[in-house]
């Protein structure tokens, strides 16, 4: 039986440290690592190799964060699609739910037709049949083609046509080139008229219009758009409605929903308003 050593007395060193010594730990030995506690933090001496190890992991993941943020979204959607309301006197009409003698009361010649849906005294109305927009079609690369293979209106909702007056400008009859009718009357509203007449079709080559009916399919790209005018009109509803682009690409097809800026397209019926033109002054007839 080995005896048991017996135990020197104890050190009576005693290390002093200058200035702000932090936390101070004396060890007479230690074997492996040492973890210490300081308040509510756990600090843990790894060595040099995990240090290392845990440096690497962490710029690794920096990284990787970086190029998950820098790198493009692919488009949830094939076609890159823009909408746009035609507002010239001959294609726009504005349905506001006051009365003339209210509008006339706040007249105001210098607000354009463009800002009627938004001028505080007319922007809960409804832009009147017959209204005309454009829409541009294209793909999100150059390189790779969008075939639309045709394209639908659906109504959404049909209300009685809205009472108020309509504001609209003076000119003559529009003409519309490379366009869709759009009978929202109708249970399948899109119809695609047949070829110009020489004359027309030539004055409006003269000012660089398409004058050639609608023919699907047709290929897009971001360099090769395609533009459709529509011409939606109503004699007995407040329509909201989206347009329907059917398409293909890349070995699949699919449809792709058209707004108006994010809302569905609105056109009312002008049957229970009156006729008034924004104008210097303000009439009626």
């Amino acid at each position: 039986m080995h005896e048991r050593p017996e135990q020197g007395p104890p050190s009576q060193t005693a290390n002093t440290v200058e200035g702000d010594a932090g936390t101070v730990f004396q060890l007479g030995s230690s074997r492996g690592n040492i973890g210490v506690f300081r308040g509510n933090t756990f600090m843990f001496n790894l060595g040099p190799r995990w240090a290392v190890v845990i440096v690497v992991c962490l710029l690794a993941a920096a990284v990787a964060v970086v190029l998950v943020r820098s790198s493009p979204s692919k488009p949830s959607e094939p076609l890159a699609v823009a909408v746009k309301t035609l507002t010239d006197g001959c294609r726009f009409a504005w349905v506001a739910s006051k009365s003339p003698a209210e509008l006339a009361a706040v007249s105001d010649p210098s607000i354009r037709s463009d800002q009627w849906a938004t001028w505080e005294h007319t922007r809960d109305g409804a832009q009147a049949s017959e209204a005309s927009f454009t829409i541009t079609a294209q793909g999100h690369e150059a390189t790779s083609n969008v075939v639309i293979t045709g394209i639908r209106v659906k109504v959404l909702e049909r209300k009685s046509p809205l009472t108020g007056t309509i504001l609209s400008g003076q000119c003559g009859e529009p003409v519309n080139a490379h366009y869709m009718d759009v009978d929202l009357d109708r249970e399948q509203p899109v119809s695609f008229p047949d070829d110009l007449d020489p004359e027309a079709a030539a004055s409006l080559a003269a000012e660089g219009l398409r004058g050639d009916p609608i023919r699907f399919p047709y290929s897009v790209s971001s360099t090769q758009p395609e533009v459709f005018t529509f011409s939606a009109h109503t004699l007995s509803c407040d329509c909201t409605w989206v347009i329907e682009l059917d398409w293909s690409a890349g070995g699949k097809s699919g449809v792709q929903t058209v707004r108006n800026n994010g809302k569905p397209f609105r056109t009312t019926s002008k049957t229970n308003s009156v006729y008034c033109y924004m104008s210097e002054p303000f009439y009626c007839s």
